[in-house]
């Protein structure tokens, strides 16, 4: 269950976006159908999946558009202070729904310590992104899920993944990543437990922080902010935060809304412009 908001920030303001007027079904396409009918019921491609819950994937995803369009942004690590924030899921949904725009995506598994794209995806973790760092220049081996949308897993575990991590071999897997995508999602281990995810970034062209608003607390999330930069960040996902909770601090009634009532949880999501 989601907060059905979206906030996106634009020159000099902030605006605030109801979702609870949507009561669309999830376009689920056929190339994803498959994936809804194994995965978890919290990809927005499940035949269950809360309509709700897809429209506010759906404006994140515009808002990456947004980026993209404005200031040519085609790579995104996703990313979180600590473990369990539900980074992985904001990434593959992400990945999702850029795909559906008709953009080339590739979802990149860049865990390399605890990968779990596969899993929820239902796919194997075979040749995956380790391998790959291990033998740079060779080819990009990806489950391709539909015409729009590919992902590199993980791969086989690495006891060094730092030493990848460092290595020119992942400059030369994004240059031919980018070769063949319109945009790259990269799910990151958490940012305060270890560096991985500031190495990525600098390959990246920006971020969005996960952030769980349950557990989180307040400095953690600073630390990681403060880890990669401000300015770096593109925007913040605030996951499992209670509808009634964001109502009263933006002064809205959520009451007349039959598609929402307070107590949801869900995904509340921040952004810096694109111009900015």
């Amino acid at each position: 269950m989601i907060n059905a908001n979206y906030a996106q920030a634009t020159a000099g303001s902030t605006r605030l976006f109801d979702l609870r007027e949507t009561d669309r079904a999830p376009e689920a396409s056929a190339e994803v159908r498959t994936i809804g009918d194994a995965a978890d019921r919290r990809l927005i491609v499940h035949p269950e999946a809360d309509p709700v819950f897809v429209e506010q994937y759906r404006r994140l995803g515009a808002a990456l558009h947004q980026a993209q369009l404005e200031n040519g942004v085609r790579s995104v690590m996703v990313a979180s202070a600590v473990a369990a924030e539900g980074k992985t899921l904001s990434a593959t949904n992400l990945a999702l729904i850029l795909s559906r725009f008709k953009k080339r995506v590739l979802l990149v598994d860049g865990d390399l310590r605890k990968p779990s794209i596969h899993r929820l995806l239902g796919i194997e973790n075979g040749i995956g992104l380790t391998d790959m760092l291990k033998r740079p220049g060779g080819q990009l081996w990806a489950h391709t899920l539909s015409p729009t949308l590919s992902v590199v897993t993980g791969g086989q575990h690495d006891p060094d993944p730092m030493a990848l991590l460092i290595s020119d071999a992942v400059r030369q897997f994004m240059t031919q990543a980018q070769d063949q995508f319109d945009w790259i999602i990269v799910d990151t281990p958490p940012i305060v437990l270890f560096p991985d995810a500031r190495l990525f970034a600098d390959r990246l062209d920006t971020c969005v922080m996960v952030v769980s608003a349950a557990t989180t607390a307040s400095p953690v999330a600073v630390a990681a902010v403060d880890a990669l930069g401000v300015s770096r960040i593109l925007g913040v996902v605030l996951n499992r935060a209670d509808s009634s909770e964001i109502a009263s601090g933006y002064g809205y009634g959520y009451g007349r809304y039959g598609a929402a009532s307070p107590g949801r949880r869900g995904p509340f999501a921040r952004w810096r412009s694109a111009r900015s």
